[in-house]
This record gives structure tokens, sequence and C-alpha cells, in this order.
């Protein structure tokens, strides 16, 4: 990384330290910034919290075209993305994966979008690893959950589920109204933990 680059990535990430918001968000727009992807990947973090989504996405898409291994900016596209474009989204992970880039966090958002995509095995495999990096990332356990409620394994579903509450870091109680869970509303077992929860 050259000086000058070096200079405006340490710029762009103190001024998101201090939240000068509309500084940043405008520092990509100066010609000596716009070709550093560390500049860009930042003002889409400001124009994000501006509620600038689509300012936002524009920026991290350029981060990403200077510099194709930003797991930064490839991070915060592909999770921005999850909703409107789970295809997309799943491409941007799979490219953390490629890098050695992927944590536990990134794993769990990929394997939820093959669950809904009925690709349950490969999304086992994904938050297996995911379990592995962070045995107690709760929306990891949560999502085993899920995917062994999708297979109707009582067992195992209600396993993750007590993992899920004993990591106590997210509230599980909505899901005696979540249909995906509907095999186990009367199940006494699933409704104390969901008790337990909330």
């Amino acid at each position: 990384m050259n000086k000058q680059r070096k200079t405006l990535a340490a710029k762009a990430e103190t001024l998101w330290n201090k939240r000068d918001l509309p500084t940043l968000s405008k520092l990509c727009d100066l010609p000596h910034a716009s070709k550093i992807p560390e500049v860009w990947f930042f003002s889409g973090l400001a124009r994000n919290a501006l509620g600038n989504k689509r300012g936002a996405v524009e920026c991290w898409r350029r981060a990403i075209e200077l510099d194709a291994q930003n797991d930064a900016a490839v991070r915060a596209l592909a999770f921005e993305l999850v909703n409107s474009d789970p295809v997309s989204a799943a491409e941007l992970f799979n490219n953390l994966v490629g890098m050695n880039q992927a944590n536990a966090d990134d794993l769990t958002a990929l394997a939820e979008i093959r669950i809904k995509q009925d690709r349950l095995g490969e999304a086992q495999r994904l938050l297996d690893k995911a379990l592995k990096l962070d045995g107690k990332n709760s929306l990891a356990l949560l999502a085993m959950a899920t995917l062994y409620a999708q297979v109707r394994d009582k067992a195992l579903a209600l396993e993750y589920l007590k993992k899920v509450v004993d990591a106590d870091q997210i509230d599980i109680s909505e899901l005696e109204r979540d249909p995906e869970f509907e095999f186990l509303w009367s199940d006494r077992e699933f409704e104390r933990i969901v008790a337990q929860s909330a």
C-alpha cells in the first residue's frame, strides 16, 4: 500500500471513528481519494448510517472494483443485500469463504440463504464451520435449530434451541408463533425453552 493510500485510508477510518459522517460521506468525491478502496468502504458506512442505502451500496461496489480482496467491503455489501438480493449476497459470502476471511456471522448468513433455498446439506456444513469458529454464536445455533425444524427432527431442534437460550444473547420467544416451528408448538419442552428466553 503506497503512502498516499495509507494516509487517506487512515483519514477515512479516523473520520468514521469520530462519526464525522457528513465529511466522510463526501471524502470519496475528492479526486485524490477516488481510487482508494478503503475511502469508498468507510464512505459507504457513513452513507449507510445517514440512511442513504443506495449510496452505501454504490460505495461498497466501487471499493470492491478497486480491490476485490477488500473483505470489509465485500462483507458490508453482502449483509446489505441479504434480503433484497440473496443470490448476489450468497456470491459475496462465497467470495469471503474463498479468501479465507469468512467469520461465523458470514457463514451463518450464507447458511440461512441456503436453508431458504432448501440446500440443507450445504447449510449444515456452513453452520458446522461457523460453530467451530464460535461455538456460542446464537445466530448460528438458531439457524441450526431452524434447519432441524425444517426436517422435523424434534430432538436436534430442541437441543439447539436450548443452546441458544444458554448463550443468552437473543430472545427466541417469537418462535411460539413462527410457522417454521409449528410442529413443536404443542411440545412442553419447546414451550419451556421459549419461555426461558423471554
